[in-house]
């Protein structure tokens, strides 16, 4: 039959009548549904399941105008063929083709749509189900914003009195917030409930309001089992002023831990007595400002409120060591006493940071630990315990395992800033042990989704290692056209020393020779010298590095490097003056930095015992293991391989 005959019976027969009705009856459905199914409380996918739903039906509604329709009119109009029998095949095989068809697309249609929307999911960790809590942010529901902090307050009061109390590990609202910000826009439900049951697994959620009754706050909490999302208890309520949540909030948070532990064992807490609440307050914007100068003038607020106040004294010890200010960090640190004997958190912390400031690494990552053994899934103590493992005690073998108590790397990582800064020490831990590719194919990963600069160096370092000679030029020309001046010279320098680390002279020259090229003012000065140095330019590097040390007189790496060139040009007087002036800039908070200096001396000149003690020094004072420091220094190229070179490599070990 053909398909203009075909189309004429099926207007004569009302077909494409009945079938716009159920097109616009459908589209009509769709769209009040996209429009109200917030407000009627359905599922955010509703209007999904109505288009799946209306696509399966489209081929029965189309058999059905054929049975309850078509067919009575076939068997009443239907003229008479020769033998005297009616005609109807020929429209009815059209007909059911067309079915066929319909049924094809529809069915096609539905498939794409159920993968694309419920078959694709993010890889999101999903979290091995063992005695973790959740606790969740407090619901204001007092109507008044200003109260908002106090959700916030809450919740973190009761991680303080299960984690000081050892009662379980304790997924955060943070963490929570972590994996929504990545889920959003994905096509999977990114809503609360669903990302702590789906993913995150606790076996107890800790949640609850708090509002106004007369004047006052009244809390409410519960603890809720993660598995069957029913209430296991339901906490006493606690009433106190609008002036003093906190009164409220120790009292919940005494409920909650006693739950867990007998009630007559002592609380013992990061803070044992509740801090006044805009001390407090000052806190929490302190650890949520960027900006250094506000950061410190918030803690310094709110100690003047609260001079018991424990947990501002420390944070503003740690804000001095960053910033390189030891004696100031020091002196703090001295003023500080626990409010107890037995608060064994509040020790550690003081034990940490008295470590730091004497450069004793093995001390710090030992009481670091203790904090990460509270909250492994903490991104901030997750990340100090990679710092710490790769840089500060050389155990590089440590970070897989701490790395991988929180494995958020197949994310998108737009809206995670500390997960680039985990794969960064992560990356350096896999070319420390080798494994060149895999850190290459992490940061091309990352890559792919968020240009992250701090992983360029890591990059050069591991293609240089993997001899990825033409991946390393792409790389580089890439960055010399869209990078700063700075940061292109930085890696030309970094692919330098790293050829001289495979004893490759001549490609190692070819970069350094790139910043040397450089206009006068458009090299860092520097980089000029270190390029200069590295090339064995000594004279040209003696004049930088005495315009250097005019503007820094006690640039103690200036000053080395300066007493190697003399040594190589042949003035060994002049050289051993210089170096000699190294013991006159000894100070206290330099962790090894000049007996470092000293070393590198002693391995240019070729004296070996030297070089053995002053490095071992260096290591005991505190120095780090950089990606720029001992091994990965060229200039100890001819000792590395050596049992004594190991013992400064192993000194924390």
């Amino acid at each position: 039959m053909k398909l203009s005959a075909f189309f004429k019976q099926c207007s004569e027969k009302g077909v494409f009548k009945m079938l716009s009705i159920y097109v616009v009856s459908a589209w009509v459905i769709l769209q009040v549904l996209s429009v109200t199914w917030q407000p009627l409380g359905l599922p955010q996918k509703s209007v999904t399941f109505l288009i799946i739903v209306l696509l399966i039906c489209f081929p029965v509604y189309v058999f059905l105008i054929w049975k309850l329709h078509v067919s009575p009119l076939e068997k009443n109009d239907t003229p008479l063929d020769e033998s005297g029998e009616k005609n109807t095949s020929g429209f009815k095989k059209a007909y059911f083709a067309g079915l066929g068809v319909i049924s094809t697309i529809c069915f096609i249609a539905v498939f794409f749509i159920v993968s694309k929307n419920f078959s694709q999911k993010p890889k999101l960790p999903e979290l091995t189900e063992i005695d973790k809590i959740a606790v969740l942010k407090f619901g204001n529901n007092t109507g008044d914003p200003q109260y908002d902090i106090v959700s916030k307050m809450t919740s973190d009061w009761i991680i303080h009195g299960i984690t000081e109390n050892q009662v379980a590990q304790v997924i955060t609202q943070e963490l929570i917030d972590e994996y929504q910000a990545i889920l959003k826009g994905k096509n999977v439900d990114d809503n609360e409930t669903a990302i702590i049951k789906e993913y995150l697994k606790p076996s107890k959620i800790i949640s609850g309001n708090f509002y106004l009754q007369k004047e006052k706050l009244l809390f409410q909490g519960m603890l809720i089992d993660g598995k069957t999302n029913k209430t296991i208890i339901s906490f006493k309520a606690t009433i106190c002023n609008t002036e003093n949540p906190l009164q409220c909030i120790d009292d919940l948070k005494e409920s909650i831990v006693g739950y867990f532990i007998t009630k007559d064992k002592k609380n013992l807490m990061l803070q044992e007595d509740p801090p006044k609440y805009e001390a407090y307050k000052n806190v929490l914007e302190a650890k949520n400002s960027d900006d250094d100068e506000e950061h410190l003038q918030l803690l310094n607020k709110a100690i003047d409120i609260d001079s018991v106040y424990f947990e501002p004294k420390v944070l503003r010890v740690a804000y001095y060591y960053n910033q390189q200010e030891y004696r100031k960090a020091d002196s703090l640190l001295k003023l500080i006493k626990p409010d107890s004997y037995t608060n064994k958190r509040q020790q550690n912390l003081l034990d940490m940071y008295e470590a730091l400031i004497k450069g004793d690494n093995r001390a710090i990552y030992k009481t670091l630990l203790k904090e990460y053994e509270i909250a492994p899934m903490d991104l901030l103590t997750n990340r100090t315990a990679l710092v710490l493992a790769l840089q500060y005690v050389n155990q590089p073998e440590d970070v897989k395992a701490i790395y991988n108590a929180i494995n958020m790397d197949s994310l998108g990582l737009q809206n995670c800033e500390t997960c680039i800064e985990r794969i960064y020490f992560k990356v350096y831990t896999d070319i420390e042990l080798g494994n060149y590719s895999s850190a290459i194919q992490s940061i091309e990963n990352v890559q792919e989704d968020n240009e992250a600069n701090r992983l360029n160096k890591p990059l050069v370092i591991a293609y240089i290692r993997e001899g990825r000679m033409e991946s390393l030029n792409q790389f580089l020309n890439k960055i010399s056209l869209t990078a700063t001046p700075e940061t292109a010279q930085e890696l030309y320098l970094r692919a330098g020393k790293e050829f001289l680390l495979k004893r490759d002279k001549a490609n190692a020259k070819v970069y350094f020779d790139k910043i040397i090229a450089l206009e006068e003012g458009n090299a860092d000065l520097g980089m000029l010298a270190a390029a200069l140095f590295f090339s064995e330019a000594y004279a040209k590097a003696d004049a930088v590095f005495r315009a250097i040390i005019n503007e820094n007189p006690e640039d103690i790496d200036a000053i080395s490097k300066l007493a190697i060139c003399n040594f190589k040009l042949g003035n060994t007087a002049a050289a051993t003056k210089i170096i000699n002036s190294l013991e006159n800039l000894r100070a206290d908070y330099q962790y090894g930095t000049v007996d470092y200096a000293l070393a590198q001396y002693a391995a240019a000149t070729g004296n070996e015992q030297n070089l053995y003690k002053h490095l071992l020094k260096s290591a005991a004072s505190g120095n780090f293991y950089y990606s720029e420091t001992f091994k990965n220094d060229p200039q100890f190229l001819n000792y590395m391989n050596s049992k004594k070179f190991e013992e400064a490599l192993n000194f924390w070990k």
